[in-house]
């Protein structure tokens, strides 16, 4: 089992540097298109392109964001619980976002296919939009095995305290 989380390590720490690659190609795309609008020369198809990369850049970094204990949480009230009840609060959350992202995770792989039998595309570049669906349907399935990775820490945890 140590392999999977080995390989999920691997494969989150590579989406990572996709999604910041993403983040750096939209931020160079919007420049240029900006740029080129001066000059009455706007970059054709920037927003759709800068759309898609959006997507990526979301969806590839939310496996790493959460092994790496990224997201915002409310430590406030939190920090105050006794182990217990910061143990089953954690472990609630996490199966809650276990069947939420396995549900979407599976939903986007069902309306990928969905778009790939119907042939639709984007409206101006043309690009088969099922291929970024499939590609953030994969994200998701990662994260949800991320997710399970988190349920998994926080019980190992809490057994040997």
């Amino acid at each position: 089992m140590n392999w999977i989380w080995k390989t999920l390590d691997i494969v989150s720490t590579k989406l990572r540097i996709v999604g910041a690659f993403s983040l750096g190609a939209m931020m160079l795309l919007t420049c240029a298109d900006v740029v080129g609008r001066l000059f009455k020369h706007p970059v054709y198809g920037s927003v759709e392109v800068v759309s898609l990369l959006g997507v990526f850049v979301v969806a590839s970094t939310l496996p790493f964001t959460h092994l790496s204990k990224g997201h915002i949480g409310v430590e406030l009230v939190f920090r105050y619980f006794p182990r217990r009840a910061k143990f089953w609060v954690d472990t609630i959350t996490g199966l809650l976002s276990l069947a939420v992202y396995g549900l979407v995770a599976w939903r986007m792989f069902d309306y990928a296919s969905e778009m790939k039998a119907s042939g639709e595309v984007s409206m101006n570049l043309q690009l088969p939009e099922y291929l970024i669906i499939f590609a953030a349907a994969i994200c998701f399935g990662i994260f949800f095995i991320a997710i399970l990775k988190g349920i998994k820490d926080n019980y190992d945890t809490m057994r040997k305290k």
